[in-house]
């Protein structure tokens, strides 16, 4: 009896000293590095449920694209990447499921889309996680940290809608905001902190709403000459059928939020033709021709503006991830303190298409354009004073 006490005790501190052998093996790689020292990035995008058409997939496909042009300059510099992706579903529940499993996967960063819920549903986890996020919400994110980055700066080009409206003599301007979405009210806001004179009639609806005939009663009632659909796109679409279809609104200016997508014009066809929104990039803008054929060869359909924005929070976090590991270590927290600098540094003003610039306490500036849609429903940029 005493050989087999024996025997099972060796086998019991064989098997901890094995353990523990491999729990320190697997920590080596450290945070945000995979077992063959690639470092990890995370990309928690919508990409399936009612946010993956207009802003999920696009961005996926920018971003993927970019950090694929990026590997180039990372191998060069001796960084490996590997891209970890989990489908947040537009919903905050799976949000923040696949955020706790990039987490779990020892990532160095997190990249979420869009959606102000999401963002705000995971930015307090990642910053008690040390773990940078790069968040595409357009409602403040709580920051307690400052791990948590937005990458859309709703304000400038919105507020910028103001001006372009007080530029075409409108005066009397009337707003639908599918106000149950924080975001849509953050962006209707906006649009009127850009007119001398604010709104003259606010009409709040649900983001889930599809009849608008007492919508459309008031606002003709409050004889506006523009308005302004701070909605969902598809909604938006909805909203100018109905307007066409209902008469009332021929010498109405129709315009939009940076919201608006090319769902607008799949649902309203020819009734958003000189629709005109802002939007943080369009095609045709300045020095994005070969952004624009690289992203059409790969996914055979024209860039849209969360296109765009996946491409250069690719290259940022590129840019970023260069710059930690040029330190000695990449990590959530050296990632974090390398963002602002990367996104105004020389390989991002190199690759990069938009005007966008991260600051250290979290927020984005980028100027931004006036889109409309073509015919074929191509969004197209227009002059803001044209």
């Amino acid at each position: 009896m005493r050989a087999k006490t024996r025997w099972a005790v060796w086998r019991v501190l064989t098997s901890t000293i094995l353990g523990a052998a491999l729990v320190l093996q697997a920590g080596c790689a450290g945070p945000g590095a995979a077992s063959d020292g690639k470092v990890q990035v995370g990309l928690l995008a919508n990409l399936t449920g009612g946010a993956a058409a207009s802003f999920g997939v696009p961005f996926q496909n920018g971003f993927e694209l970019a950090l694929d042009e990026a590997r180039k300059s990372m191998d060069a510099a001796g960084v490996g990447i590997e891209v970890v992706t989990e489908d947040a579903k537009s919903t905050v529940p799976s949000a923040v499921t696949g955020y706790n499993k990039l987490r779990s996967a020892g990532v160095a960063v997190v990249v979420q889309d869009s959606q102000s819920p999401l963002g705000q549903a995971i930015a307090p986890l990642a910053n008690d996680d040390k773990l940078a996020l790069l968040s595409g919400a357009g409602s403040k994110l709580e920051n307690s940290g400052g791990y948590a980055f937005r990458f859309t700066d709703l304000g400038t080009p919105t507020r910028a809608m103001g001006t372009y409206l007080t530029g075409h003599g409108a005066k009397r301007v009337g707003a639908v905001v599918a106000s149950d979405n924080p975001s849509f009210a953050t962006l209707a806001d906006a649009t009127e902190a850009g007119l001398p004179h604010g709104y003259v009639s606010r009409q709040e609806i649900s983001a889930t709403d599809t009849d608008f005939a007492a919508v459309l009663a008031n606002l003709r009632n409050d004889k506006v000459d523009a308005v302004v659909l701070s909605v969902l796109p598809a909604q938006a679409g909805n909203i100018l059928l109905q307007i066409q279809q209902s008469g009332g609104f021929k010498d109405v200016l129709l315009v939009g939020t940076v919201a608006i997508s090319e769902e607008t014009f799949t649902v309203a066809r020819h009734a958003a033709v000189g629709f005109v929104f802002p939007q943080v990039w369009a095609p045709g803008a300045d020095g994005a021709a070969r952004f624009q054929t690289t992203y059409r060869q790969k996914y055979h359909e024209l860039p849209t503006a969360y296109g765009a924005l996946g491409y250069q929070v690719g290259w940022i976090t590129a840019a970023a991830i260069l710059h930690a590991h040029d330190g000695g270590k990449v990590s959530g927290a050296t990632v974090r303190d390398a963002l602002p600098a990367a996104s105004r540094g020389d390989l991002v003003a190199k690759h990069g298409i938009l005007n966008l610039a991260l600051a250290p306490e979290g927020t984005a500036s980028s100027t931004g354009v006036m889109a409309s849609f073509d015919d074929t429903g191509a969004m197209v940029t227009v002059r803001q004073d044209g």
